[in-house]
């Protein structure tokens, strides 16, 4: 278990950070750590740190939502791992996953030879923000050296088991039962997405509506039992499905026994879900109710990539 507490120094946070750009908010909290204790770095100039934090931002952002980001970068030959926080009133725009601007950015190094550390202190700190409920005032009034009483006074732990909760996606398109299925068709083609997750009440996951199981649903019932179609090869295979899709919802033709794993689950189960059961995407539930997303490219992303 890694003690985040730790790494937050009361020097190391920028209560009124001033930038405009998520550009210049990363340069200043990178400036800021060379400021502080240029040893960390090791041989790595703060240019050459800003340019990989750059560069990993450029490639997909590190705005989460919930008002916070943490860019992030893990460089070769970086002696020791560093945190620097900023606190914006106003907030910065991230582009972050939930579209609302940014106001805690907790900016992170560390070297290629840890490869979790960053993602395990990411972690904490997002379990913590969600323990306390986070908002844009949390820290209104303090002092540098208040803030980090105040993450000391938590005692913020990672895990170094990498989790399900650690690493998966927000759900931003989620449907009903009662959801016409055009609507469904609607959604897919908008947001590029091959399956849903079907909600009922309170969230809770009832199962998951896809693109094939609406071919099926189209298709005749003879196609089936077909080893070639060339002799009716002429036939409209969805002209079922146009004739009574005005009448078609999601609970004809959705399947409730869709891949779901708990929000606890390690990155070994996670990874034979994948892979073994070829399961191209995963629905993260806690008391079965939907609280994220993984898919193959969340381990690229998070792992692999991160």
């Amino acid at each position: 278990m890694i003690d985040v507490s730790k790494y937050i120094y009361p020097e190391l946070i920028i209560t009124g950070l001033k930038s405009e750009t998520k550009e210049d908010a990363i340069r200043s909290l990178c400036f800021k750590i060379f400021e502080i204790n240029p040893d960390w770095a090791g041989p790595i100039s703060k240019e050459e740190a800003f340019n990989e934090l750059m560069f990993r931002e450029k490639m997909q952002t590190t705005g989460l939502g919930q008002m916070m980001a943490f860019p992030h970068a893990r460089i070769k030959g970086w002696n020791r791992f560093a945190m620097a926080i900023g606190i914006s009133k106003r907030g910065i725009n991230f582009n972050s996953l939930d579209a609302r601007p940014v106001n805690f950015i907790c900016l992170m190094v560390s070297s290629t030879d840890e490869p979790y550390l960053i993602l395990q202190a990411m972690a904490a700190l997002i379990r913590f923000a969600q323990k306390i409920k986070f908002n844009e005032t949390l820290f209104e009034g303090m002092d540098s050296a208040a803030i980090a009483a105040e993450f000391q006074k938590h005692d913020i732990k990672a895990f170094q088991i990498i989790r399900a909760s650690d690493i998966m996606r927000p759900v931003k398109i989620s449907v009903r039962v009662d959801t016409p299925l055009e609507e469904v068709s609607r959604l897919m083609h908008l947001y590029h997405l091959d399956v849903l997750p079907v909600l009922g009440e309170q969230d809770k996951l009832k199962g998951q509506i896809s693109c094939f199981e609406i071919f099926v649903f189209g298709i005749p019932d003879f196609f089936k039992h077909l080893h070639t179609v060339s002799f009716v090869r002429h036939i409209d295979p969805f002209e079922k499905y146009f004739k009574i899709k005005k009448e078609l919802t999601v609970k004809d033709i959705f399947k409730s026994d869709c891949a779901m794993i708990s929000h606890d689950a390690t990155l070994l189960e996670i990874i034979f879900e994948l892979t073994v059961k070829n399961k191209p995407k995963l629905f993260v539930i806690r008391e079965g109710v939907l609280v994220g997303e993984i898919d193959r490219f969340s381990i690229i992303d998070k792992i692999l990539f991160f």
